[in-house]
């Protein structure tokens, strides 16, 4: 009977921290816009505004990507993966596990520049790949946790 006492505080001790969570959550999702303009010296456009750090770069064979046409082109365009990794463009690079594309962390703000680089790759400029770019950046709500308390 202990043991069974025992598994249920644990599993309500465990429910209490989520609930507390959850409300963690919901307050600073109701509170963050508010408490981030009143702590701003220039307020941003909107409190939800944060800059550009990087961008995920999702690419995706087209119809012509067929492996008879991209695979006489895949050493060159792993060649070109690499430099730009070594450049700092790239961060982070991936497969998907459909195998459809590839994703890209990549370390530059502009999306203008990221399809400029990754168009003159060899699948790029054969057409056999397009990129839907991303740009990313800090998450805006934590503000509310750098705002001091009212007094």
């Amino acid at each position: 009977m202990s043991r069974v006492l025992e598994k249920l505080t644990a599993r309500a001790g465990l429910l209490i921290w989520f609930a507390r969570a959850v409300g963690l959550v919901a307050v600073l999702a109701a509170v963050g816009p508010t408490a981030s303009r009143a702590q701003s010296v220039s307020p941003p456009s909107s409190s939800l505004d944060v800059p550009t750090t990087k961008l995920l770069a999702i690419g995706t064979f087209t119809a012509k990507g067929a492996p008879d046409k991209w695979k006489p082109l895949l050493a060159a365009e792993v060649r070109d993966t690499v430099r730009l990794y070594l450049a700092g463009k790239i961060d982070q690079w991936y497969l998907k596990q459909d195998q459809s594309g590839v994703v890209f962390m990549m370390n530059v703000t502009d999306p203008k520049e990221a399809v400029e680089l990754l168009g003159k790759f060899p699948f790029g400029q054969a057409g056999l790949m397009e990129f839907q770019i991303i740009p990313l950046g800090p998450i805006a709500p934590l503000r509310v946790l750098l705002t001091e308390p009212a007094k």
